[in-house]
């Protein structure tokens, strides 16, 4: 027997041991970094999001899942999502992680009950603040996980693909037939034009329940943000052809990994390039210049997620010497 309840209180051991022993908690691929590291970063956002659900309890909340003992078989954070909530104009909320004991196949039985318990207590909790569509993002293996979503009415709408770039495995920049430089101000009308139906395969796109318009809307303030309010250690690149520009690029240390882990690592963000027979080579010049850029500033590593069904871009990033990772995948669920 399963019982879910809303937890209160601090960050305890509890909680902490059972993240710890989570197997794919964030980062988990980047095999480099220790255990101690990728632990820190997972009870710190645990530990953030608990703060949050207390201080804000009609946003966010907790959910324990416990045997008829009292002991804790998992947990799960769930929240209403304001900003998707007022661009989308859809009240939107999320899964931002659920954890229901080992992921292991050998433990499925054990842990099926508890993504069952949790889910289902999230989507209540969700629907009784008004939200109509929730998202959720797994690993591939958490099939106790995803049988429960799948029983709960979600649906799979993306397969993301992570590459990780290493600094002594990859193609240094040479300069081709673009010029790479930082975004200005000057740019940001033409940076929005090429982003405007650029992105066709991300989830919001995909999601039939969402309108085009809709989700063009979110990408738009997504760059907008990158250019104009970047975040310390943000850039975003400029790739022209006799000065006309041709796309952009955006990339940021990822201070959350490297902090906890003293491993360099930057994220690649969105990118995007006019859809002409230039395209590609723009995009790869931009590519290039990241991961070389990436590098020297001293980091160790890069890491870029790519949704599975655009190829051309896979191609792309394959030529400067990834190794590709892990793959995740996105549900959706809407109210009926």
């Amino acid at each position: 027997m399963v019982k879910i309840e809303i937890y209160s209180g601090d960050l305890t051991d509890e909680i902490g041991n059972l993240a710890d022993a989570y197997e794919y908690k964030p980062y988990f691929f980047v095999t480099a970094a220790s255990s101690e590291g990728l632990n820190k970063i997972f009870r710190a956002r645990i530990g953030k999001f608990l703060a949050y659900s207390q201080s804000e309890p009609d946003r966010a909340a907790l959910f324990a899942a416990r045997d008829e003992s009292g002991a804790l078989l998992g947990f799960a954070g769930v929240q209403v999502l304001d900003f998707d909530t007022a661009v989308l104009k859809i009240a939107s909320g999320k899964i931002a992680f659920l954890v229901a004991g080992s992921c292991d196949m050998a433990n499925y039985k054990k842990a099926r009950p508890v993504a069952d318990g949790l889910v289902a207590a999230g989507l209540d909790w969700l629907k009784a603040r008004g939200v109509v569509f929730t998202n959720i993002r797994t690993a591939p293996w958490e099939l106790a996980l995803i049988h429960a979503c799948e029983s709960a009415g979600f649906y799979f709408v993306d397969n993301g693909i992570t590459g990780l770039y290493h600094k002594d495995n990859f193609t240094k920049y040479e300069k081709g037939g673009y010029d790479i430089r930082l975004f200005a101000d000057k740019d940001l009308d033409k940076v929005l034009e090429i982003m405007r139906g650029a992105y066709t395969q991300d989830r919001f796109h995909m999601d039939p329940n969402i309108p085009h318009e809709a989700a063009e809307d979110l990408y738009q303030l997504w760059i907008r943000s990158c250019c104009k309010q970047p975040k310390e250690q943000e850039w975003v690149l400029i790739a022209e052809r006799k000065k006309d520009i041709k796309g952009f690029f955006q990339y940021e240390n990822n201070r959350e990994f490297s902090d906890a882990t003293g491993i360099g690592l930057f994220s690649y963000g969105p990118a995007a390039v006019v859809r002409d027979r230039t395209s590609l080579g723009a995009y790869y010049s931009l590519l290039s210049f990241a991961v070389d850029d990436t590098v020297m500033r001293g980091s160790d590593y890069a890491m870029t997620r790519i949704p599975f069904g655009i190829q051309p871009i896979m191609k792309l990033t394959l030529r400067l010497g990834p190794s590709f990772m892990t793959n995740d995948l996105t549900f959706h669920h809407w109210v009926k």
